[in-house]
């Protein structure tokens, strides 16, 4: 059988896509596109057997998974794509109204520890699907955008409106990078196929280094179809990383400690790694 592998086809794992679909990394793999929540719901279902998932999301069926080995989504500081756009200075937030993307319950968390540690505000959270052209239209006082939407209201900011970079916040908290999502497999596919693992592992830590080896091929996937011009896609691919050694993996165990502490976590979950190496 060919393993169901998921894939994000969205700009910050563009250097894999351009790997896997115009390089041939694909062969072997049935490769299952999808929005984060989307992989992360069908790895919950066991309808993959290896999937990039949230950095929480992986929390909530980690005793059923396996880490892949130096595989995430990283950035140290700005990561350019997860921005909170406020009409009031970020440490004057407390008891405010703030609107959460639908999308991504790893920036929720990120928000919420970054405001209770580093500035003392606890604000009021509703979950809205969010227009980055219609930003701060409401009464909200603030909203948290990722993706495409941040990398948009990022370069064309709204004067008067305060714009918070979470990456650069949770860099000024920690002195740490932020792992904003890790690559899984099953723990039932590692026992029963491990050799099948070790292959989908090398397609995709191999796709990610050809990928960042043709940044301009992979900006000519893109460019022309997305609303930032060359230069900015560049920019973007600058910051975001994919390694995960033994620093970032320190930035995620505080990330989930600090999460257990606020109760946004039961508690600081057992990472077990795939022994893919």
């Amino acid at each position: 059988m060919q393993p169901r592998v998921g894939h994000i086809n969205f700009l910050n794992c563009q250097p894999l896509t351009y790997s896997l679909l115009q390089c041939g990394y694909h062969k072997g793999i049935s490769l299952i596109m999808g929005v984060p929540s989307v992989l992360n719901d069908a790895m919950e279902k066991g309808q993959l057997q290896v999937s990039p998932m949230s950095s929480i999301a992986f929390t909530r069926i980690s005793e059923r998974l396996l880490m892949l080995p130096n595989l995430g989504i990283v950035a140290d500081g700005n990561v350019l794509s997860i921005i909170l756009a406020s009409k009031r200075p970020i440490d004057a937030l407390d008891g405010e109204k703030i609107l959460l993307t639908a999308q991504s319950a790893t920036s929720h968390c990120l928000l919420k520890i970054i405001l209770r540690k580093a500035y003392n505000c606890t604000p009021l959270y509703q979950i809205e699907q969010l227009d980055p052209y219609h930003a701060l239209v409401g009464e909200e006082t603030a909203a948290l955008f990722i993706g495409d939407d941040a990398l948009y209201i990022n370069h064309n900011r709204q004067a008067g409106v305060y714009y918070y970079d979470l990456g650069n916040e949770w860099k000024k908290l920690t002195g740490m990078p932020m792992v904003y999502a890790v690559w899984a497999a099953t723990r039932q596919f590692a026992a029963a196929f491990p050799e099948q693992l070790q292959t989908v592992y090398k397609r995709l830590r191999g796709g990610f280094d050809n990928g960042n080896a043709a940044k301009e091929q992979v900006v000519d996937m893109v460019v022309g179809k997305k609303a930032f011009s060359r230069q900015q896609l560049l920019d973007y691919f600058d910051v975001i990383t994919y390694d995960v050694h033994e620093k970032q993996l320190a930035a995620l165990k505080l990330f989930y400690t600090f999460a257990a502490e606020y109760g946004l976590l039961p508690s600081v979950p057992i990472v077990k790694m795939a022994n893919v190496l």
